[in-house]
């Protein structure tokens, strides 16, 4: 049986399926099947099914008990080609490729819609439709794909990113489809401990209404703490001036309405993100199913549609439970983008310092820092977010001195983005294109980003522009490059996993949780550390620089940390 087979679904619902040569063509006759899943059940042999978007058929194949080893998912190769031609924001719908290569008008991306609350893997019947290419087109635009991977910068690099960007959708939906193991009652419990009873209606619940109470009597009158324009207002009568309610601001106000402030905020945060409401709409059958955005950010790291997966309080993880007889094996990453950043890099001796699973940070104190463990932490943080004024000034120059060529890089890219430039992780993930005003509104998901940030372009119209695109390329190399690996250490766990009966079920940035049985708990640790060095050996090579973990095998997810 042919490696690759492209799979296309038809419009009343069946399914047209082929054989594909290695340069992208047709390898044999198009074969008509009664649906997707009878036509990817029936060839288990297939190396490499090619398909539109993975979201659109796999959780599909998986409620059918089909699984698939690998996949090129035509439209977030799409994505990524776009990005690296300086052409992000284009619609990257299989469609608008096809309407490019072909030179007709290119069909708009259907609109991106929340997942329905409860609905996991299940699609909706009111989901945007994608505009049909039919077999013949896909393989058109997949022959195409192949050969613009070769006039990327690195053609190597390049193909190794959109298949492990596919790879990644795999995983996603397959975490999806397993869910997170999620307690109710536990749930409802840390609720009840935090807020107390719920009240009829809408009405906030009642500790909540205390603290409300609080803020109102310490200003002397009602107070809305939850409507950060009337405590502005209402600090302002009390003679103070403040331009947030921001936690670091009124942390420096002396005034008897701060700490119930304080304590309502974070209270509320829970209350609305993760409260009773949260809990009715996302979890079922024992499973928290949210549905993952692999490269939903432009840095690479993922987002989800609806559900707060990736922001999971760690009071609200004391209902992440294992099922009876399992563990979770809560694995995160140590000092991941330093060691990226020496990796990308090529800084000897700041691989020296990453070559070992020591503490980085302590390493870098001990050679720059006089074994001031914290200022160094700032520092090297500093250089990668672009803290490059005041004291993070003088921390850059002695991490300069120290680590010139890791310093330099980032130096590099941050002056290639104020420039305008393109700038490219490690593979070859590229950032947004430097553009007018006005071409986009969403920002870019990386930390301390910036308002001009925009997946379709960027304001650099002005010299804060500059500096701000500059200050985002700067962590864009190392962050995206992160993310790169990150995808390698899914794609290679996944495939440690398959033989045994664990199950990856949740992923962020820098930290994996698989639920296994207990006495598969060990083989799932050695998995993990195996992955990180055959992601490290796939992305950089033969380099010394080494990702470590820490591991906790426990029974709840709040008992790792």
């Amino acid at each position: 049986m042919s490696e690759r087979w492209a799979v296309v679904e038809t419009d009343d619902g069946g399914a047209e399926v082929a054989p594909l040569a290695a340069d992208g063509s047709l390898a044999g006759p198009v074969v008509r099947e009664a649906g997707p899943v009878e036509a990817v059940r029936s060839r288990p042999g297939v190396g490499r099914w090619v398909w539109r978007a993975t979201a659109g058929i796999y959780p599909r194949l998986l409620a059918a008990g089909v699984r698939v080893e690998r996949c090129y998912d035509v439209e977030a190769a799409e994505t990524l080609l776009l990005g690296h031609e300086g052409r992000l924001g284009e619609p990257h719908s299989a469609a608008a490729a096809l309407a490019r290569l072909r030179g007709t008008a290119v069909p708009p991306d259907p609109p991106t819609r929340a997942a329905e609350p409860g609905a996991g893997a299940q699609s909706s019947l009111f989901e945007p439709r994608p505009v049909p290419v039919g077999l013949a087109g896909l393989t058109e635009v997949y022959a195409e794909q192949l050969r613009r991977h070769e006039t990327a910068a690195h053609p190597g690099r390049m193909r190794l990113l959109t298949a492990s960007e596919s790879a990644g959708a795999l995983v996603a939906a397959e975490m999806t489809a397993a869910g997170l193991p999620w307690r109710a009652d536990t749930h409802r419990e840390v609720l009840r401990e935090l807020l107390g009873e719920r009240y009829g209606g809408s009405g906030e619940p009642r500790r909540l209404a205390e603290l409300a109470d609080e803020v109102s009597a310490a200003f002397g009158h009602r107070v809305r703490p939850d409507l950060p324009a009337d405590v502005v207002r209402a600090f302002a009568r009390a003679g103070i001036k403040v331009t947030s309610t921001r936690r670091w601001e009124l942390a420096k106000i002396d005034h008897p309405a701060v700490a119930p402030l304080l304590t309502y905020k974070k209270l509320y945060r829970i209350w609305v993100a993760h409260g009773w409401q949260w809990l009715a709409d996302w979890v079922r059958d024992g499973r928290f199913r949210p549905s993952y955005l692999p490269g939903g950010t432009v840095s690479g790291r993922w987002a989800t549609n609806g559900g707060g997966a990736l922001q999971i309080p760690k009071v609200i993880r004391r209902a992440v439970v294992a099922d009876p007889g399992w563990r979770l094996v809560v694995a995160d990453a140590d000092q991941l983008e330093p060691r990226v950043l020496a990796a990308v890099s090529g800084d000897r001796a700041l691989m020296e310092v990453a070559s070992r699973p020591d503490d980085l940070y302590q390493a870098v104190s001990d050679r720059a820092f006089r074994g001031d463990r914290d200022l160094a932490k700032l520092a090297v943080l500093g250089a990668v977010y672009g803290q490059t004024s005041g004291d993070g000034l003088k921390n850059l120059a002695a991490l300069r001195r120290r680590f010139p060529a890791a310093v330099g890089h980032v130096d590099e890219a941050a002056r290639a983005g104020e420039e305008g430039r393109l700038v490219r992780t490690w593979l070859g993930r590229t950032c947004p294109p430097a553009t007018a005003p006005g071409t986009g509104t969403e920002e870019a998901g990386i930390p301390d980003a910036l308002p001009e940030q925009q997946p379709g372009g960027w304001t650099s119209a002005t010299s804060s522009g500059a500096r701000a695109r500059g200050r985002f390329t700067r962590n864009f190399v190392v962050q995206g490059s992160a993310a790169d690996w990150a995808l390698l250490l899914l794609a290679a766990l996944r495939r440690s996993l398959a033989p045994l009966r664990a199950e990856l079920v949740f992923f962020q940035h820098d930290e994996v949780i698989v639920h296994c049985p207990e006495e598969e708990a060990a083989a799932v640790v050695a998995a993990v550390a195996a992955a990180s060095e055959r992601a490290t050996e796939v992305c950089f090579g033969d380099v010394a620089v080494r990702f470590p973990f820490t591991t906790a095998v426990v029974g709840c997810y709040a008992d790792a940390k």
